[in-house]
């Protein structure tokens, strides 16, 4: 079997530092692209979201609502489909959240593409860690 490695890059986030990945994300038809160079990696988020100016960019129409817990607080968020490439072999076709507010170019990957790889989080020094997405491939 083969396999895709992502490697995953720290941001320090007062106090402490966050997982983070490159990855692009495309409208449905390829034809709008948004680059991001710091996609969280949020192991408690169960889909992935994507910042409402992102998606104004990339012209997806919503495809619905769906009523989600965010910080213990219910929120009615749209549902837009969008296609996240993590490396050129490794293009997810999904629906994700839209998030309003202050998260501008914000783009959060939950479990629904970590949970279909192996995510690897290694202590280095100090508060420092090292880590990698790595993903099976047809």
């Amino acid at each position: 079997m083969k396999y895709v490695s992502i490697p995953l890059k720290e941001y320090l986030v007062d106090p402490s530092f966050r997982m983070c990945a490159d990855c692009v994300l495309f409208s449905g038809d390829y034809l709008e692209l948004y680059a991001a160079d710091a996609a969280l990696i949020d192991t408690g988020a169960t889909r992935t979201s994507v910042s409402m100016d992102i998606i104004r960019q990339l012209g997806v129409p919503p495809k619905g609502r769906e009523l989600i817990e965010i910080g213990n607080e219910l929120h009615n968020v749209d549902v837009f489909t969008v296609k996240i490439m993590l490396s050129p072999e490794l293009i997810f076709d999904l629906d994700v959240y839209g998030l309003s507010g202050e998260g501008r170019g914000a783009v959060i990957i939950g479990m629904d593409i970590i949970g279909a790889g192996t995510l690897t989080i290694a202590p280095t020094t100090g508060k420092r860690h090292k880590g990698e997405l790595l993903f099976p491939t047809p």
